[in-house]
């Protein structure tokens, strides 16, 4: 590929991302999220698929292990993520979603869903089709990345 065609993406990303993130995934639901940044939500959904160590989620978002405590430690503050001591290994703390952080995971991917219908509900049918065809192709050459 030629340098056109990557500058062409890079512009088009740098421009696109901020759209999506302001236009659809708005974090002002009605105060279901209260003082939670879309980093917290993020470390939420992560727990709420497994428990995991403070190290394999900072891995996995490539953070530092004490941006994540700091995240963490506001989660456990506000009773949404409890730590419990791993069987097999007492150095080793897992991170879990408490069933409150649970029930306010929800009700915010509810809202957010909500939300993202609205805005969607402006579009016309060959531009909500044309948008999936787009979101499926750049979901396959992600994967890729």
């Amino acid at each position: 590929m030629n340098d056109a065609n990557i500058d062409c993406i890079l512009e088009n990303m740098i421009h696109i991302m901020p759209v999506f993130h302001k236009k659809l995934l708005r974090m002002d639901l009605g105060g279901v999220t209260g003082n939670l940044t879309r980093l917290h939500l993020t470390i939420m959904g992560m727990l709420s698929a497994a428990s995991m160590t403070m190290s394999e989620l900072a891995k996995i978002l490539m953070m530092t292990k004490s941006q994540m405590t700091h995240l963490v430690e506001q989660l456990v503050g506000l009773g949404i993520v409890e730590r419990h001591p791993d069987a097999t290994d007492r150095r080793v703390i897992n991170l879990a979603l408490t069933d409150n952080g649970r029930v306010l995971l929800e009700d915010m991917k509810r809202k957010v869903k909500e939300n993202i219908r609205n805005r969607l509900a402006n579009l016309t049918p060959g531009e909500l089709s044309e948008m999936s065809v787009a979101l499926e192709t750049l979901r396959n050459i992600g994967g890729k990345l």
